[in-house]
């Protein structure tokens, strides 16, 4: 211990100048001795130690070092393998006297740091032997110079080293029963006469011998249970077609056929007999013409079996068919001529935008189907069907969501209009006489009313076809609202709160309304020359309304719900 505190003392002063450099405080060294068994935590820096050490632990927070001085003590065990020689042991103050396992442990004082020492064995003993003896006696029985007049279980132990049973050796033990009569009883199934204790019998029934022992007293009472068999034979009649099989035996021709039959348990031989009908086999050949379209399955069942075949050209086939019932008994052929018309086969190509309608089956195609549609029908006599199978590919046209910018317009403005459309289209823009590609069409020095049409293409080369939308908007020209190309149209009131008259001198063929995104939002036909429209489904704002006359003209006015 005097070296582990020097040792200790040693480590503080080499580590106190680092750590305690910036602290004038005294410092402090605790000493801590600790005996442990196998392992050991210490709570000072939290760490596990399984062998005995010195460490150190400095805390500069309160200027204090920490010296632990451990042992670590191991738990001891043993295992030992003993055989004995007597037919006893004694092990660590305990004796034993059974083969066995055994284990003792010392308890340690923990307080101390010390382990549990164990000790294991696996200790052989001798057995003692017991020999039993099963005697059944009439009157008495004498045993190793004992004579016994009560059944019961008698021991012998004088072969015992120790007659206490503490120490092994050979002990013979006997159960007796005592009896004054002895039964013996037999049951005999016999054929014909029975011989039993010089007597003969010849029915069933129960007899009895009694046989007695002038020597030691006892009768015995032998019982015989008697049962005499009597077959009861009689002739089987049965039919079958072309064979049958009895008793091993395999028989082609009409008649009564017997055989012995021994029996194996009474020994009694009967004479059995069958009274048997074969029924010859009939083997027709039937000729059988198949014709079908295609392909044809041919199937027949019968008792012994199916027969299914796929034919799918012309041939021959050959086929026995067997029924082997007594109302048939036959094993037939049937030579098929098989004659396979073939069905007419053709294709057609399609591509289309957003749909197509096939004719021929009356369905319209929003998309390309995943499996090509086909149709048949019929084209000869023999029911072959003529095959159209469709390739069909639907390509998606571009969608217009708007027309941007500002479409009313005062005298001698610029417009500027862009689209909102699906991505990757190309546009053609169409005004009067003028047409214009590009993403934004620019009309400078606007007059008048002007009617500007919007078409998107999206190409599509791996199918070889263009699709389109198309949109249009009226580019109004402000001169007052209702004297619009010379027509007289009127509108009342504007702005509304919801109804709207209109009159003209004309018929009223049409009338489209457009919200200020140039989105169509109603449409109404055949107004007459006076009309009242409801507008309460539309939003509060300025609206554009195309009207188409009889005679064809257009005429654009624009109104205001104010709601």
């Amino acid at each position: 211990m005097m070296k582990k505190t020097l040792l200790s003392l040693l480590m503080v002063a080499l580590f106190m100048p680092f750590t305690m450099a910036q602290h004038n405080d005294p410092v402090e060294v605790v000493n801590v001795n600790v005996a442990a068994c196998a392992t050991y935590t210490w709570s000072i820096n939290g760490q596990t130690y399984t062998s005995s050490t010195v460490d150190t632990y400095i805390d500069a927070t309160n200027n204090t070092v920490y010296v632990l001085n451990l042992t670590v003590n191991q738990p001891y065990s043993s295992n030992e393998n003993i055989i004995s020689n007597a037919c006893s042991y004694s092990w660590r103050g305990q004796t034993y006297y059974h083969s066995g396992n055994y284990s003792d442990t010392v308890l340690a004082d923990t307080s101390m740091g010390t382990c549990d020492s164990i000790f294991s064995a696996t200790i052989l003993i001798p057995s003692n032997e017991i020999v039993t003896q099963q005697v059944n006696a009439c009157g008495s029985f004498t045993w190793h110079e004992r004579t016994l007049a009560e059944s019961g279980t008698y021991n012998d132990t004088s072969t015992l080293v120790n007659p206490d049973m503490s120490t092994c050796g050979h002990i013979e033990q006997l159960i007796l029963t005592i009896v004054d009569t002895i039964y013996v009883d037999e049951s005999v199934e016999h054929c014909g006469n029975y011989e039993w204790y010089g007597n003969t019998y010849q029915t069933t029934g129960t007899y009895t011998n009694v046989i007695s022992d002038t020597v030691i007293g006892c009768d015995t009472i032998h019982t015989l249970n008697l049962t005499i068999v009597v077959d009861t034979a009689r002739t089987i009649v049965d039919s079958a077609c072309a064979y049958y099989v009895w008793r091993g035996d395999t028989i082609t021709a009409s008649g009564i056929y017997g055989v012995d039959d021994v029996n194996s348990t009474t020994g009694c031989v009967t004479y059995r007999t069958i009274d048997l009908k074969i029924k010859p086999l009939r083997t027709p050949v039937t000729d059988t013409a198949l014709v079908g379209c295609n392909g044809i399955i041919f199937n027949i069942s019968s008792i012994s079996g199916s027969v299914t075949k796929l034919f799918s050209v012309d041939t021959t086939f050959d086929t026995n068919l067997i029924d082997r019932r007594w109302s048939r008994c036959y094993d037939s052929t049937i030579h098929l001529n098989v004659t396979i018309h073939k069905s007419g086969y053709d294709t057609t190509y399609a591509n289309a935008c957003d749909s197509f309608y096939w004719n021929l089956n009356k369905r319209t195609y929003y998309k390309t189907p995943t499996t090509n549609p086909t149709y048949a029908f019929t084209t000869d006599s023999f029911n072959c069907d003529s095959i159209m199978v469709l390739f069909l590919n639907i390509s998606q046209s571009p969608v217009i969501t708007a027309i941007n910018g500002e479409w009313n317009l005062n005298a001698g403005d610029t417009a500027v209009l862009y689209p909102t459309c699906t991505q990757g289209a190309t546009y053609k823009w169409t005004y009067g006489s003028n047409t214009y590609t590009g993403d934004t069409l620019r009309i400078p020095n606007v007059t008048g009313n002007i009617d500007v049409e919007l078409q998107a293409a999206i190409r599509y080369p791996a199918n070889n076809i263009t699709c389109y939308d198309t949109s249009w908007i009226t580019l109004v020209t402000y001169v007052g609202i209702d004297q619009v190309n010379g027509t007289n149209v009127s509108l009342y009131p504007n702005p509304t709160v919801g109804q709207l008259n209109i009159e003209s001198a004309e018929n009223i063929r049409q009338i489209a309304i457009f919200n200020t995104l140039g989105q169509q939002v109603l449409t109404n036909y055949n107004l007459g020359t006076k009309s009242l429209i409801n507008l309460s489904s539309l939003n509060k704002g300025t609206y554009t309304m195309r009207i188409v006359l009889q005679n064809g003209e257009t005429v654009v006015r624009k109104f205001v719900i104010t709601k």
